[in-house]
């Protein structure tokens, strides 16, 4: 009996020992495991990354990021802005994402989200940009350009004068009104890059375009187009001084400021300016000037004979100007002709011609019932020159807005747009301007309105709004700066140069005559100048790309 539970015993004990040495022996072997596990993952992540030589430099680069590169490089896509960027942190090769915002938030939001707008939705926003085109040329044909003829010979001013100031204050409204809503709604960060595609397409597209327009060679001051061209460099000059650390002081705003009160001073006193200048050239020539006021009193004098309204005799014997009566009768029959030409529907025309009479029936509506009109009632001139500028600008920002959405749903960048559709956009009342000049055979008020636009890009666009900025944080006793991004300043200070210098310097080898040879130089500098400068941003050339969002 006894020996029986001894028996029993030793086997329950050593059933327990049994136990514990199988667990043991389990747990032993799961921590095997899971460390061999560890040393496969670690030998495995490290075999993921392979050496490579990256500027002279060894590092270490993951094999799926190697792969997507070599695979970019063998099947080449026509998108170089979506290449895959990287740089090098602690020597390895990373991706590089983009972090900054994209141009579209400084927009209101759209209709339509992202995946609407690639599934068909952009075609409205398209047509959209189209139909305003379409009331920006009936704003500058019928309005804009007819008030500008009328304040020439109010204020007594000459047209390249007034191109270069109240035509160019206009156009620029767009810059203006879009530099306003990126400083104080939305913040965002502006660079100065957005100015270069509108300024290159003002020096050479615009000038292509009045070229290309002429229907005779056009004769072109040469003293104009130098003032506004030495102008413009100055003002390039000051702006790399101010935006070179990437911020505008109170002050420096400031500088911005007088500058564009100079540039009126010495627009409407041009004329002077220049008989000064001609002075000063006889003296050194030491030719007798009395000889030289003479014939210049002469010319002058011809010029006011020809400026003198048309004479009439009457009955009595006496002179006069055309009697205010007819004029009177005259202006009455052009405004029931306007009355009836806005309301007639042209039924026994063309079903073409009827298909555009409804096309721009209510843009006619809505500039006739918001603008007066300059050939009825030219006393309302700056009436209508101010809604001429609120149009223009109010057009502008939508085709700007328009454009930014189409390159944000085709996932083209900032860059790349701005040098292309937004300046072709930003632009379109000086294109449309020189256009409709150069069809009448003077384009050279054309040239001086983009080149007074450069200017004033500089001096109104962006000046103003970083003064008012700085200013009201001044007066907040916060710190008065504004904040931009300076990035490839050498670049675009390269590009404006050499735009505005290959405008003077094809002129001048031209003899300063508007003819469509000269259009099409400025058409092949252009395209040749916006080719570059997009292989250069995009990285495709020179391996120096702008950041591109």
């Amino acid at each position: 009996m006894r020996g029986g539970l001894e028996a029993r015993r030793r086997h329950v004990q050593f059933s327990a020992e049994k136990r514990h040495g199988g667990w043991t022996c389990s747990v032993m072997l799961s921590l095997l495991l899971v460390r061999m596990g560890f040393i496969w993952i670690l030998d495995d992540s490290t075999r993921d990354y392979v050496g490579i030589e990256r500027h002279g430099l060894q590092v270490s680069i993951s094999r799926e990021l190697l792969l997507r590169i070599e695979s970019q490089d063998q099947d080449w896509h026509f998108l170089p802005w979506m290449r895959i960027r990287t740089a090098v942190v602690n020597d390895t090769v990373t991706e590089v994402s983009c972090l900054s915002g994209d141009s579209i938030d400084s927009f209101p939001d759209g209709l339509f989200d992202d995946e609407q707008l690639r599934r068909g939705g952009f075609i409205l926003y398209m047509m959209l940009g189209i139909y305003a085109f379409t009331l920006l040329a009936f704003v500058c044909n019928d309005y804009f350009i007819p008030t500008v003829e009328i304040i020439c010979d109010t204020l007594k001013i000459p047209q390249n004068v007034a191109a270069a100031t109240f035509m160019a204050v206009a156009t620029s409204c767009p810059e203006f009104f879009v530099n306003v809503i990126s400083t104080f709604l939305t913040e965002s960060d502006m660079g100065i890059g957005t100015i270069v595609g509108s300024a290159v397409f003002n020096a050479l597209g615009v000038a292509a375009i009045g070229g290309l327009a002429a229907i005779r060679p056009i004769s072109i001051e040469m003293r104009p187009v130098t003032r506004d061209v030495c102008i413009y460099l100055i003002n390039v000059s000051v702006l790399v001084a101010i935006v070179f650390d990437g911020q505008i002081a109170w002050y420096e705003a400031t500088v911005l400021g007088v500058m564009y009160v100079c540039y009126f001073l010495i627009m409407f006193n041009s004329v002077r300016l220049f008989a000064l200048a001609d002075r000063l050239t006889d003296r050194w020539r030491n030719r007798n000037k009395d000889v030289a006021d003479i014939q210049r009193g002469e010319k002058e004098g011809e010029k006011e004979i020809e400026a003198q309204p048309e004479l009439v005799f009457n009955g009595l014997g006496n002179n006069k100007v055309i009697d205010d009566f007819t004029k009177g009768v005259a202006d009455v029959t052009v405004e029931e002709e306007e009355q009836e030409s806005l309301w007639a529907y042209p039924s026994d025309k063309k079903l073409m011609y009827q298909a555009w009479w409804l096309y721009c029936f209510p843009v006619k509506f809505l500039l006739t019932m918001t603008i007066p009109s300059p050939v009825t009632r030219k006393k309302w001139w700056p009436l209508t020159f101010i809604m001429c500028i609120v149009w223009i600008g109010g057009n502008s920002y939508f085709v700007t807005w328009s454009m930014t959405v189409l390159g944000h749903t085709f996932f083209i960048p900032d860059s790349v747009m701005g040098m292309t559709f937004l300046a072709f956009g930003g632009c379109l009342p000086e294109a449309c301007a020189i256009f409709i000049m150069s069809r009448k055979g003077e384009g050279g008020i054309g040239v001086s309105n983009a080149l007074g636009a450069n200017s004033l890009a500089i001096l109104f666009a962006l000046g103003m709004p970083w003064l008012i900025r700085t200013l009201t944080l001044l007066s907040q006793g916060a710190e008065a700066v504004v904040y931009i991004n300076s990035s490839g300043i050498e670049f675009i200070v390269g590009s404006l140069l050499i735009a505005v210098i290959s405008l003077w310097v094809t002129l001048y080898f031209g003899k300063f005559v508007l003819r469509r040879l000269t259009g099409s130089i400025f058409l092949c500098l252009y395209v040749i100048f916006i080719t570059l400068a997009l292989l250069i941003e995009t990285g495709v050339i020179l391996d120096k790309a702008i950041p591109l969002c």
